[in-house]
């Protein structure tokens, strides 16, 4: 398994390799009523990016694709197992997740 160093970016603060536990501590204030910022960044060192905005809204990509994949109404859950999926450098498989939930919406 390889790990991949990861960031969350909120606002002008950046921290490397987050715990879950300050993952999920910032999605919660992510959709308090009233907080500074719209949306949070998890990145890793090779350019990939999950946005989660409060609305429950996810973008992954990278600056190489054009396209970008979007999924709406994701849970705290669902975003910490892409993040995880991300540290073990399974993109292909949040692509799935991706995929599956945004066929599954419409």
């Amino acid at each position: 398994m390889v790990f991949v160093t990861t960031y969350l970016a909120k606002q002008d603060m950046v921290y490397k390799d987050p715990s879950t536990g300050m993952v999920l501590s910032i999605l919660e204030e992510l959709e308090t009523p009233g907080t500074d910022y719209v949306n949070i960044q998890l990145h890793d060192d090779e350019g990939w990016k999950l946005d989660v905005y409060e609305n429950g809204c996810v973008e992954f990509y990278n600056g190489i694709e054009a396209r970008r994949i979007l999924k709406k109404h994701v849970s705290h859950e669902e975003i910490i197992r892409m993040w995880r999926l991300m540290q073990d450098g399974d993109r292909n498989q949040i692509k799935k997740l991706m995929r599956a939930k945004a066929a599954a919406a419409m």
